[in-house]
Order: C-alpha cells, then structure tokens, then sequence
C-alpha cells in the first residue's frame, strides 16, 4: 500500500531538495573553479576572471609537475602527514581510554574528573599563556609544540564517554565472569561496539590538523623545516611568495611571470585531495558515530 503525500509534504519536499541542491553546487563550485584553473594554460590563466569551468586552452600538468618539485611543498607535505598521524593514532587511543575510564560507574573520581573536562572544554587560559607554558617546556621551535599541547580533545572524550555509557552493562559483567581485565574488556569488548564513534573522533581529528597552520605560525616561527603544508600554502597564497615555488629551470623569469599564479591553484589541489578521498569511507560512520556519542540530557 502505497501512502498518499499531503500537498503540505509534497512542497515541503520540492523545497528541501531544491534547498539541499542549490546548497550541494555552491559548496561544489570553488572545488570546481580550483580544479580547472590548476588544468589551465599559465598564460590564459593569468588574464582570466570570474569562475572557470572548463580548462582554459590545452590541459596541461606543469603546475603540479613543479609543485612536486618543490622542496619546500614537499617538505610540508611529509611535516602535516607526521602531524596528522600522530594526532589521530595518539590521540584516539587517549581519547577512547579516557572516555572508557569517565563512564565507568565504579570510578570514584569520575565526577569530579569530567568536571574537570568539561571546564577545558568551555574556558581556556588564552594565546599568551599557551605560548608562556610552551616556552618554559622549550617546545618552541621544535616538532613537539604541536604534537603534544593539542593531542586531546575535551569534546571528543564526551562523545567516547556518552558512545560508552550507550552500551549495556551485561556486556562487561559477562568479560568480567570469563575472566577478562579491564584492558580485554575496553579494547576487545567494548571498543569494537563503538567503532563508530570512534572513526568519527579519527577523521575529524585528520581533517582538523590537516587544515592546522596557526599553531605552527606561533610556536614555529624560525623551524621553517618542520612547518606544515598549510603554512606554506599560506605564505604562498596570501604573501605571494613566489620564489617558493621556483626550481633550477634555465629560464626562471618565465617560471615567475606566469607559472606562480598556476602553481597556487595546484597546492590548494594537493593539499585538500587526500581530505577530500578519505571523506567518503568514514562517511557512513558519520551520522551513527555523532547519534551514539550524542550527549543525553
């Protein structure tokens, strides 16, 4: 049996698909833009204005061929993989035992400990004073300022810990009868149960330090080795720093004139591409992660 649609449904559907389509091609138009000027002739692209849909001229890859002949750009890129990494292997390990220890209702601390997160989450002590604790740990200028200070989330730990209390008891008083440990019950038992939020936690922490510069702008000012991508994207498309993207050519003036506004495109291409095709496989985990961690009131 098929149900009838009331014509207050009926429009209500026009208009929130028309919505969700409008919404889906404005978010799909820089991509677009980005992908096909970084396809452009250098020479038409300089002159060009307003969105490019299609290649101007014949396709060609010189922008990306010097990009990946960039040893700074490089550099970059191997610095916010070993970031990314990190944060996200580290730091969800911390995140699902902290959130497995604040959900547990034998833990007497655990009260006043989410307390103590939850306060992380709302206040913070500011830049300086980041920068002030920073200093005294002689983190500044060193890999470590932004592998340490930012490898926990307060937010990520409540949605472990709500993903966590979701779960029925029996499952861990049936580990406890056959003799399973605390660590047997957290990461065989009850982690794979919430996979879900898991993965959330993981692929918004890649995304977040993938697309991180500021931090690096602050604690790393003279460690240009170990900047991230983002940071010479920055330097690249804000101060227009051209001579980053210069190799031994014989010919570097025409390199200067007409390449560096073609190689900004392909360095916003290859820093968003690996985000972009690792998106759709935790996608799926997307809305059952955030429903399940969901903060019950």
């Amino acid at each position: 049996m098929v149900e009838k649609l009331k014509p207050s449904r009926v429009v209500f559907n026009i208009l929130n698909y028309s919505f969700m389509i409008v919404f889906a091609f404005l978010c799909i138009i820089p991509i677009w833009h980005v992908t096909m000027a970084s396809l452009s002739n250098p020479r038409l692209l300089m002159s060009a204005s307003g969105i490019i849909w299609k290649p101007l001229g014949e396709v060609t890859f010189d922008g990306y061929k010097l990009v990946l002949q960039t040893a700074s750009v490089l550099k970059g890129y191997g610095n916010t993989i070993i970031y990314v990494v990190w944060n996200t292997v580290v730091g969800t390990l911390i995140t699902v035992i902290a959130g497995y220890l604040v959900s547990r209702k034998s833990f007497k601390l655990k009260n006043p400990l989410m307390i103590f997160i939850l306060f992380t989450m709302m206040f913070s002590g500011g830049l300086i004073p980041s920068y002030q604790v920073n200093r005294a740990l002689g983190l500044i200028n060193s890999r470590w300022a932004l592998m340490i200070p930012g490898i926990i989330n307060a937010f990520y730990i409540t949605m472990m810990k709500s993903g966590f209390e979701q779960l029925p008891d029996s499952y861990e008083e049936s580990a406890k009868l056959d003799g399973a440990g605390p660590m047997t019950i957290m990461f065989k038992i009850l982690a794979p149960l919430v996979k879900a939020n898991i993965a959330v936690i993981a692929m918004f922490t890649v995304v977040m330090h993938w697309n991180s510069w500021y931090p690096a702008s602050i604690y790393l000012p003279a460690a240009r080795d170990a900047w991230p991508l983002q940071l010479i994207m920055r330097e690249l498309l804000i101060k227009n720093d051209t001579a980053t993207v210069l190799i031994a050519t014989g010919d570097a003036s025409g390199v200067v004139n007409y390449t560096a506004n073609l190689v900004k495109y392909c360095v916003v291409i290859v820093g968003t591409l690996p985000v972009l095709m690792a998106y759709p496989f935790a996608q799926k985990y997307f809305v059952t992660g955030v429903t399940l961690g969901g903060v019950k009131g």
